[in-house]
């Protein structure tokens, strides 16, 4: 790693590099679906995605998005956070996350939140050095839209009023 680090938004010109990184943490993407996600992000108001950078090198790359829950409010979270293996403990990942809080502190959001898998105790251990408290645990589930039939029809003892909406 020669020169200076420094985080700038995400080009479709690092999608190599960040479908790489993503396949680091065991998210294989090709690089034709990156620049798909990464022009999605960019047309986003809710999104964005910043890249830590040697040079030309991608060391690492953090998603960020702005979300409102109906029973807890708004805040921000991290959707992905990659750094490279060959430069962990080089102070990248906090460059990120800083620039994550940065962000979620101009829209005035007041909690930055990231999920993390239950295997990365790794991870687990960074989040907490760098403010994170752990805050709840959960299981997510995962449903694969297909070719099913949507059914509109009520559960049972459910009378369904049409074009009443309150």
């Amino acid at each position: 790693m020669n020169g200076a680090i420094y985080v700038r938004h995400v080009s479709v010109k690092d999608a190599a590099q960040v479908a790489a990184l993503s396949a680091e943490l065991g998210y294989p993407s090709t690089v034709k679906d990156t620049i798909t996600y990464i022009q999605a992000i960019d047309k986003s108001i809710c999104d964005v995605a910043y890249v830590a950078v040697s040079g030309e090198t991608v060391l690492g790359w953090i998603h960020v998005c702005y979300t409102i829950r109906l029973e807890s409010g708004p805040f921000c979270e991290i959707g992905g956070l990659v750094v490279s293996r060959n430069t962990l403990g080089k102070g990248i990942g906090r460059l990120l996350v800083e620039k994550a809080k940065k962000w979620s502190a101009e829209r005035n959001i007041e909690k930055l939140r990231v999920r993390s898998n239950v295997i990365r105790e790794g991870s687990h251990a960074f989040y907490v050095k760098t403010g994170f408290v752990e805050y709840k645990q959960q299981k997510v589930f995962e449903y694969t839209i297909g070719a099913e039939v949507f059914n509109d029809k009520p559960a049972e003892g459910v009378k369904l009023v049409e074009g009443k909406n309150e």
